[in-house]
């Protein structure tokens, strides 16, 4: 899956920024070169992640309501069977008052 593949990626540049700015405070790489390398990495992962997650829930969200409108069309559908049933079934059971004749 797409989103999958992508929160992976963004998880991976969070998690190499996370190194490089522990490294660049910890003075054992070229300090502010790497923390702004650093910055920029999160940035982009952290970016990267919230719009994945985000169309994740959108995604969710649409299914849900696919979801219902699904189940009323199902509904719809077998109330109108039993409404075309029982139309039938009063048809049938039940006499017009025209043809109903006592004897």
């Amino acid at each position: 899956m797409v989103q999958m593949a992508e929160q992976e990626t963004a998880r991976q540049l969070i998690s190499e920024a996370t190194k490089k700015l522990s490294e660049a405070v910890q003075g054992t790489a070229n300090n502010l070169h790497s923390a702004k390398v650093a910055q920029a990495m999160l940035s982009v992962g952290n970016e990267k992640l919230n719009a994945n997650t985000n169309h994740l829930a959108d995604i969710r969200h649409e299914k849900k309501i696919d979801e219902k409108l699904r189940k009323l069309d199902e509904r719809t559908a077998r109330d109108k069977k039993r409404t075309a049933g029982s139309v039938v079934l009063h048809q049938i059971l039940l006499p017009r008052n025209e043809n109903f004749t006592e004897k």
